[in-house]
């Protein structure tokens, strides 16, 4: 398998390429998914049935990204899992050490582990973002919460 890439300006073909190339593909007997944005799905089918002779698709299916992870998922098991606990404290803490020379305030002890976590938590269930920090941030007088907020908003 190989990769093509086909660029160019707006109306100049790029469409009508692909889907003559993917008659061809079809035509071999060969199985192709076509996976397009959610906004482009039901172009992509109208246009795939436009290019077949027989106006009958079998081997080319057209899926948006959202529907191919939803067959992935399906067909492979869900072995995905959310991080917690230990996970993300380890990957904090390999953030902090990562980023040391950047922190003013924060180190890579335990007890910043722990704030980071909790941190993220309230900010995500709260719908606190970077924007919303930066805000803050730049209004704060005290010179130690100014620089907590600066680190902190480098892990959202």
């Amino acid at each position: 398998m190989k990769l093509n890439i086909i660029n160019g300006k707006s109306g100049c073909g790029k469409s009508t390429y692909l889907f003559n190339k993917i008659k061809e593909i079809i035509d071999k007997d060969s199985k192709i998914y076509i996976i397009t944005p959610e906004q482009f799905s039901f172009t992509a089918e109208k246009k795939l049935l436009e290019v077949v002779d027989n106006g009958a698709v079998i081997n080319a299916e057209v899926l948006t990204f959202s529907r191919m992870a939803y067959r992935v998922i399906n067909e492979l098991g869900n072995n995905l899992k959310n991080i917690e606990g230990y996970g993300k404290s380890m990957l904090i803490y390999d953030i902090l050490d990562n980023s040391k020379k950047d922190l003013k305030f924060l180190g890579k002890n335990m007890q910043n582990v722990e704030l980071i976590g909790r941190s993220i938590t309230e900010f995500k269930k709260h719908n606190v973002t970077v924007e919303k920090l930066n805000d803050v941030a730049g209004n704060v007088e005290d010179k130690y919460l100014k620089a907590k907020l600066e680190d902190i908003r480098i892990y959202i």
